[in-house]
């Protein structure tokens, strides 16, 4: 019979005559699982890469769509302001040529008020300016003031009798 080992005891015995060294291995996992588990971490690191190249190359596109859309809105922004600017130069320009208006209407108004009183005072002392200023206005004339406006020049002649032409400003007229 032969004598009973443990089992740990035969196999350093085998390796030792094997010319193998007598240590055992224990809490050594097997070599076909490292490979394995390698295998996988290296597949699982790849699957990583690949989803953030992806990931990369969308944020890509969506930076250079949002750097287009950002150019486009500065161009548009820098016209508005051009624009907004044209506008306001206008704007100054117009209430400028408002006083202007408003200062001349003011001296129009002046001069008229003075040009009556002037026509009032020799009115007054002037009896043939008086009676002048009072007879009728001859019958084209009075014509002319009673129609409607005219919406042309030759509109204005179709109105004319041709026997009564108007006289010239420098003329006197006939009564």
């Amino acid at each position: 019979m032969r004598a009973a080992y443990p089992l740990g005891v035969r196999q350093r015995r085998k390796k030792c005559r094997a010319g193998k060294p007598s240590r055992p291995r224990e809490g050594l996992v097997h070599e076909g699982a490292v490979v394995r588990t390698l295998m996988l971490a290296l597949a699982g690191l790849l699957a990583i890469a690949l989803w953030l190249r992806h990931d990369n190359l969308n944020l890509s596109r969506s930076l250079a769509a949002a750097n287009r859309v950002a150019s486009e809105q500065k161009t548009a922004l820098a016209t508005l302001n051009q624009q907004l600017s044209l506008s306001q130069r206008m704007a100054r320009a117009n209430e400028n040529a408002q006083v202007r208006l408003r200062e001349e209407l003011v001296t129009a108004g002046e001069e008229r008020a003075r040009r009556e009183a002037t026509i009032g005072r020799l009115l007054n002392e002037n009896e043939a300016l008086r009676r002048w200023y009072t007879a009728q206005l001859p019958d084209a004339v009075r014509r002319l003031h009673t129609r409607t406006a005219c919406a042309s020049a030759a509109h204005c002649l179709q109105r004319l009798p041709e026997g009564e032409p108007l006289p010239d400003a420098g003329e006197r007229t006939r009564h």
